[in-house]
């Protein structure tokens, strides 16, 4: 069986923006895994692309990209597992900015892996698995 994996914003970024270990871990993962992403990080890029000064190369850039990756979608399952999610963290007092936590329980509840360079926050997910 294949890995499942979510590629993370960060992930995308330095992709596009062709850094080496980007490049080959996605050369290397691409034949053997799904690889996705989610809604919300497609919206992340979108947001740099547009504010970038390239904005033009960056959007079609972006948009080959992500023609080629499965996109999950934020579902009503997803936003209560974010919901609960984000409840416990407060009560710990270790919160994390709500589009991660979006991101790890869209990854999570789909069955994906997430890789990411941003352990600091995705590590808080219980249960997500992380790249």
């Amino acid at each position: 069986m294949e890995d499942q994996i979510c590629l993370d914003t960060d992930i995308l970024v330095d992709f596009l923006r062709n850094k080496e270990y980007a490049l080959n871990w996605i050369k290397e993962n691409k034949e053997n895994s799904k690889l996705a992403t989610t809604i919300i990080n497609v919206y992340e890029l979108y947001y740099g692309a547009f504010k970038s000064k390239n904005s033009e190369k960056n959007l079609e850039a972006l948009e080959s990209l992500i023609q080629k990756l499965i996109i999950l979608n934020f579902s009503n399952e997803n936003a209560r597992q974010a919901a609960k999610q984000q409840v416990e963290l407060s009560n710990k007092g270790n919160e994390i900015e709500v589009r991660d936590l979006f991101i790890a329980c869209i990854s999570k509840g789909n069955g994906f892996k997430l890789k990411t360079n941003n352990l600091k926050h995705f590590s808080r997910i219980e249960g997500l698995s992380i790249i």
